[in-house]
């Protein structure tokens, strides 16, 4: 799924005004201007969840969890300190999930530029849609 692609079901899900998929979300700060400019790329784990996380916050006021200390089990969650934040909101509400490396467990990975099949991308969706109506 590309950005453009995702970020218009993301709108279609919250049943918002999909005419212009970006002049909102960059309008109120929910968006990025690389989202347009890189509007035909595959989306990322690390944008999937910057972009639900900032749309939760900006545009629907849900707000941050204070104590995100449990995202740190995620053994690549500090690969990126600008995704870190984003990447922990969206892993402690479980929209997304971490991928387990070892047979042994414990070691957590969330992937930071992996991809998702639309299937999954559209299950961060729901979940996201659902903290809206359990906080909002």
């Amino acid at each position: 799924m590309t950005r453009e692609q995702f970020i218009q079901r993301l709108l279609e899900v919250f049943k918002e005004d999909t005419s212009d998929v970006f002049s909102n979300g960059l309008e109120k700060g929910w968006l990025e201007f690389e989202d347009q400019l890189y509007r035909d790329d595959v989306i990322t784990r690390k944008n999937i969840a910057r972009i639900i996380h900032m749309y939760l916050l900006k545009q629907k006021r849900i707000p941050d969890l204070q104590d995100i200390s449990k995202a740190g089990e995620l053994r690549d969650i500090y690969d990126c300190r600008v995704c870190a934040k984003h990447v922990a909101q969206i892993y402690l509400r479980g929209i997304m999930g971490a991928k387990e490396l070892s047979a042994k467990g414990g070691f957590l990975w969330f992937d930071l530029n992996g991809e998702d099949d639309d299937h999954s991308i559209e299950e961060y969706l729901i979940r996201a849609y659902g903290i809206t109506k359990e906080i909002g």
